[in-house]
């Protein structure tokens, strides 16, 4: 940290020491359960289950592609698991961009605060 970080933080309350502290320490794994709460919760919930029902498809689809007695049934079933493997790709994208704009959110928010305290202090 730096000699501004520590001179923020010594004009902080102890209410809202511990609030920093609780931010400082999340992990990954809570920021991606966070991606399950809030006004978007139900839609990521959803998303997650198509994930795996995608993931399913992909291999179901790859399985038939390598059992596929002809070429044109090894074909559409690849497409099929490509296309499926696209759709999981794209499912995940979706959850790092919503896992960065929770990070960018309290980041915003941990500056709200200490800019609060500032100004007051």
């Amino acid at each position: 940290m730096t000699d501004l970080d520590h001179a923020i933080r010594r004009t902080l309350s102890a209410e809202d020491q511990a609030f920093l502290d609780k931010l400082d320490k999340e992990t990954p794994i809570d920021d991606i359960f966070s991606t399950f709460q809030g006004r978007y919760g139900a839609l990521n919930v959803f998303a997650a289950i198509v994930t795996f029902a995608l993931f399913g498809a992909v291999i179901y689809c790859a399985w038939n592609a390598f059992n596929a007695a002809d070429v044109r049934s090894t074909l559409l079933w690849g497409f099929g698991a490509s296309f499926a493997m696209l759709g999981v790709a794209m499912l995940k994208m979706y959850f790092w961009m919503e896992m960065h704009k929770n990070q960018i959110l309290r980041e915003v928010k941990r500056l709200e605060l200490q800019v609060a305290r500032l100004r007051q202090g």
